[in-house]
């Protein structure tokens, strides 16, 4: 089956445009109470949400509109995308990626609402250091990488694709002739775990630098480099990126990764 449209819905901030009649709508890991808001929601559950004991079936697809073979084939493609997409990321990707490729193999437009793949790395004061945040498994920043690609290759005939723009920004940050991609590469490199205040200040110190300097020094392969510090691999029971479940840190490694996506995105417009 192939739509003429086809329109995701995330979970994330913002407001959806009101569905058109008879426009399928994809919309992720709804509770189980939820019934379907409109005949043609498609619902795709990532399978720890839908119950599941493995994730050799990762996703579930229900969807009353629709066979059940075409959910299964739905569920196929996904899987399969998922695994193009891992590759590429060095870690399992989101439900959200995931769909959006798969989507433009089953649609002539793609219209997609509240999905910035932006979730905060901010860390609640009391959480356990022994915890991660589970959002710490996908490399965000690498999915906004995709994402523009995906805008840049396709164009807003086939993509619409709003929210993955950053918010806008004022540059009224502090002026700087440094390179900020370069001093955060090497802090990463640097860092040990007895050096929490050294890392706090240089974090809180380049999240201040304006707009402008980021983007002066904006280079596409460091911009990449630079993703493997922001994630957690499920593969790997230690990882070297200890500032991730440190709570102090949390914030200010927020604010440096919403810089870097907006110098991407800067980058990717220029």
């Amino acid at each position: 089956m192939y739509f003429s449209s086809l329109r995701l819905c995330g979970n994330g901030p913002g407001v959806a445009e009101n569905t058109v009649t008879n426009q399928p709508t994809v919309t992720f890991n709804p509770p189980a109470e939820r019934p379907f808001s409109v005949r043609d929601e498609i619902q795709i559950s990532n399978w720890k949400h839908a119950g599941l004991q493995t994730d050799c079936r990762p996703f579930v697809v229900a969807a009353p509109c629709l066979e059940p073979a075409w959910c299964q084939r739905l569920e196929d493609l996904l899987k399969n995308s998922a695994i193009a997409l891992e590759a590429v990321l060095g870690c399992f990707p989101s439900s959200g990626l995931v769909a959006v490729h798969a989507a433009l193999q089953l649609a002539e437009q793609v219209q997609v609402y509240r999905m910035p793949l932006k979730p905060s790395l901010i860390r609640p004061a009391g959480m356990s250091p022994r915890k991660p945040l589970p959002c710490a498994f996908h490399n965000w920043l690498g999915e906004r990488r995709l994402g523009l690609y995906l805008l840049r290759e396709y164009g807003p005939k086939r993509l619409l694709w709003n929210s993955l723009a950053p918010e806008a920004l004022t540059d009224s940050g502090a002026p700087t002739d440094s390179a900020p991609l370069a001093i955060l590469e090497n802090l990463f490199c640097q860092a040990q775990s007895d050096q929490e205040d050294e890392l706090a200040e240089t974090l809180d110190w380049l999240a201040g630098i304006e707009r402008r300097a980021w983007a002066r020094n904006a280079e596409e392969t460091r911009l990449t480099t630079l993703e493997q510090y922001f994630f957690l691999s499920r593969h790997h029971p230690v990882t070297t990126n200890w500032w991730l479940f440190n709570n102090r840190l949390s914030a200010p490694l927020d604010a440096v990764l919403q810089r870097l996506m907006v110098c991407q995105f800067d980058l990717m417009e220029s």
